[in-house]
Formats: C-alpha cells, sequence, structure tokens
C-alpha cells in the first residue's frame, strides 16, 4: 500500500462519513492535521492509520541494478 493508497482509503472514509470534520471528531484526530494529510502536506500519522486499521511497515532496501561497489 503505497502513500496514496493510504490518502484514498483516507478520502473514502471521510466521504463516507460526510466530512473531515465529523470523521475527525469521530477518531479524536485534528481535523487541520486529517485536511493537510488529505492534501498530501502532511504524511498519515499512528492516529489517523490506527483509524484506518492500516499500519506503517518498514522501509525496505535493495540494490540498484547499475549500482556497484
Amino acid at each position: 500500500m503505497t502513500a496514496e493508497d493510504v490518502r484514498a482509503l483516507l478520502r473514502q472514509r471521510v466521504d463516507t462519513e460526510g466530512s473531515a470534520l465529523a470523521w475527525s471528531r469521530r477518531h479524536g484526530v485534528s481535523t487541520a492535521y486529517v485536511l493537510d494529510a488529505l492534501a498530501g502536506r502532511r504524511g498519515p500519522g499512528p492516529a489517523i492509520l490506527e483509524a484506518l486499521g492500516v499500519e506503517k511497515a518498514d522501509a525496505v532496501y535493495r540494490f540498484k541494478e547499475a549500482a556497484h561497489g
């Protein structure tokens, strides 16, 4: 799941709830933070992820094909 996927899920849940204000009140999250997350100005933090039933996984690293050394 990408950050865009999480934003899309948040948008879906906010739309279902009726507004960012309603969703944020239900889940105890700042409305401004929810709107920032939806706009991509901030990443979804632990409270938003918890409310969505999503967890952040550790970053994965891999070698580039052309990289040597």
